[in-house]
């Protein structure tokens, strides 16, 4: 099995001002849902079937298992960032330095919205809809292919 080429990740003005945003962000979500919390009533929808309409309630206090998750992996991504040889890509092996590059981009955009996600969560579970959680992964799952495109095209530089 051959090994993983590693790549060091040296600390930029581009990843600075990501992990600025990031905790700025982290608070604003957390201070967002807190207060979402302290608006809900004591029974929110907890899942939401096939049409988007809720099918699952419980007390406002399981808001915040997802959040914590969805914060817990967002700061994992941003710290994953400085170990692009840890990035697993379909049918892409990161060789170059460019290639390397896009990855942590990636995982740190990635990073962001899942801070984006968690306060998707709230806000849906909230307001008893699920609109803006699939805006959100949307654009996630978007972010992944198009990355993963432009990795592999770099990958005989």
């Amino acid at each position: 099995m051959m090994k993983k080429q590693k790549f060091e990740v040296r600390r930029t003005p581009e990843g600075t001002a990501f992990e600025i945003a990031f905790v700025v962000l982290a608070v604003l979500v957390w201070v967002y849902i807190v207060l979402a919390y302290n608006k809900a009533p004591e029974t929110i929808p907890t899942h939401f079937g096939p049409t988007g309409a809720p099918d699952a309630f419980g007390n406002k206090s399981r808001m915040f298992f997802p959040c914590i998750l969805m914060s817990i992996v967002g700061v994992c991504m941003m710290a994953g960032a400085y170990f692009p040889h840890t990035i697993n890509l379909p049918g892409v092996k990161m060789t170059n330095v460019r290639q390397a590059a896009l990855g942590v981009r990636m995982m740190r955009i990635l990073g962001v919205m899942m801070l984006v996600l968690a306060a998707a969560i709230a806000h849906d579970m909230l307001h008893g809809h699920v609109m803006f959680v699939l805006i959100v992964v949307a654009i996630m799952v978007l972010v992944c292919p198009v990355f993963i495109y432009f990795i592999y095209k770099n990958q005989w530089l």
